[in-house]
């Protein structure tokens, strides 16, 4: 399925950090610390990032530097704070001859994501296409698959779901599976209301006893946009309400502002305008998109009608009109079209060089006619001179078709490993999968929500995991993350799920 699933956004920066070590003992300790406290409380995974970029300014290494300014960005943007963020990318894409490859795409992944939050699309995608140089240059096979799905994500985004199926199937085939691309009317997209219900209810199951309040948070939230689009808006209300409840307790902004809106509007459908007036306000303050903004306007018009102020209901309708009026007027996705012109169009640029080359010979046949008086050999060497020139032209041709072809290269790969596309279209995410079952042929891949089986070998499908997966048994494959305990001859799992253990494999834990 190409899916993106409506958890994708925050799970996909989640993934984003991968952990490598600085060769700074304390520093490391510090970002671990903050990637293990990231899921539970972004203020303190921005206090210990940050407590290891001071200590990494004082080593005036900048490699170390540019790897701590990596991960202290990731959790400022998570945190909403923008402006401390950028300088910190900024300060990495300065330095970038003296980065590593990687370090540098992440830097981009991040930078693109930021514009991604202020749906700032087109420079999403030039970051996300900059990423891709990098990680190519790096030769990193996850950076490119994980690039190439965040570019198709983008232009589903933009309801250009031709472009967004070319880059599902170009993850795939950068990751492998180029034999087993699907098409884009062999697959449903998105969940009914109806499954998405489901589907929260039972992550919220799980979750109950469960300490990932910014998991919770996403849940509810999830659960509330599901259930308003089943119209049942009085059950959607209390899971906003706990939603932001949770994002505000531990200082997740992410969506914090549409949680707001879409609170408000519950209330309107249930004829309740001074609280949906009230939630409106909020999400106008905290606001950082103009498409938000307009739809914000629009709604507080109509809430201030059903309340009868119709003057208010007018300021309200004018402001909307002019937001409108300016996106509407707005060239931003002009860029977005020029971009992916450049790579649509390889075609007609080989068709435009031998058109030159075809003019340039009839030129040259009619120069042959208005000089017969001359002599051959200054006939044979003005063909020799126009012989060179269309021989450097062709070069410079063929050069230029490189260039558009690299171009194209950047597109086709898209915030650490997001997810693995399965051979049966199946999309899992890496932070949701516990551990993999393998059965002759066949591989059963086990979430806190649904057990998938799909056909393939649990060697090859170890290649595609990031370091945190490894094999403790011939037939299992356990996410570390999840681990809560071992003994001689089982891992256990949370919650109380128990995996054998071989010797053989024992060493791969080195928890």
């Amino acid at each position: 399925m190409k899916n993106i699933g409506y958890l994708f956004f925050v799970l996909s920066l989640i993934s984003v950090l991968g952990y490598s070590q600085t060769n700074s003992p304390n520093i490391d300790s510090l970002i671990k610390k903050a990637i293990e406290s990231g899921s539970k409380n972004i203020d303190s995974a921005i206090y210990y990032t940050e407590s290891a970029y001071k200590l990494a300014q004082t080593t005036q290494d900048t490699v170390i530097i540019g790897s701590v300014a990596y991960y202290y960005s990731y959790y400022l943007i998570s945190n909403g704070k923008y402006d401390k963020a950028q300088s910190l990318l900024d300060y990495n894409f300065e330095n970038k001859d003296k980065l590593t490859h990687v370090l540098v795409g992440n830097s981009h992944y991040n930078q693109a994501a930021m514009f991604d939050i202020g749906e700032n699309y087109d420079e999403a995608l030039e970051h996300y296409f900059y990423s891709v140089d990098y990680y190519k240059q790096a030769n990193s096979i996850k950076g490119l698959s994980k690039s190439y799905l965040q570019i198709g994500v983008i232009y589903e985004k933009l309801n250009k779901l031709k472009m967004a199926d070319y880059f599902f199937d170009a993850s795939l085939e950068v990751s492998g599976n180029d034999d087993k691309k699907h098409k884009a009317d062999s697959s449903k997209r998105g969940m009914t209301p109806y499954q998405k219900t489901a589907t929260s209810l039972l992550m919220l199951k799980e979750l109950k006893n469960g300490s990932n309040k910014k998991l919770k948070s996403i849940v509810y939230y999830n659960l509330g946009q599901s259930l308003m689009e089943e119209f049942r808006f009085n059950e959607a209300v209390d899971y906003f309400i706990k939603s932001i409840q949770i994002k505000e307790d531990i200082n997740f902004l992410t969506n914090l502002d549409k949680s707001y809106f879409l609170l408000g509007k519950c209330y309107y459908h249930i004829n309740q305008p001074e609280k949906a007036i009230a939630n409106l306000k909020k999400a106008k303050n905290k606001n950082i998109k103009r498409s938000q903004a307009a739809d914000i306007e629009a709604l507080l018009s109509r809430s201030f009608e059903q309340k009868g102020e119709y003057k208010a209901a007018l300021l309200h309708s004018n402001v909307f009109k002019k937001i409108s009026d300016s996106i509407a007027s707005d060239l931003q996705n002009e860029r977005i079209t020029e971009i992916t012109a450049k790579y649509n169009n390889q075609k007609q640029t080989n068709e435009l060089i031998s058109l030159q080359q075809e003019n340039q010979n009839k030129a040259l046949e009619i120069a042959k006619q208005e000089n017969l008086r001359w002599r051959w050999f200054i006939v044979a060497l003005v063909a020799t001179l126009i012989a060179v020139w269309m021989g450097r032209r062709l070069i410079k041709s063929r050069e230029r078709v490189k260039e558009i072809e690299l171009e194209k290269a950047h597109i086709a790969k898209k915030v650490e490993e997001i997810a693995v596309i399965l051979n049966n279209k199946t999309k899992i995410y890496l932070k949701q999968l516990k551990y993999i079952k393998s059965d002759g042929n066949y591989l059963e891949f086990i979430t806190d929500e649904k057990r998938i089986i799909d056909r393939n070998k649990i060697k090859a499908i170890l290649e595609e995991l990031p370091p945190n997966f490894v094999k403790v048994h011939r037939s299992y494959i356990i996410n570390k993350n999840y681990v809560s305990s071992v003994n001689r001859s089982n891992v256990i799992l949370r919650p109380d799920i128990i995996i054998p253990l071989s010797r053989t494999f024992k060493n791969n834990l080195n928890i």
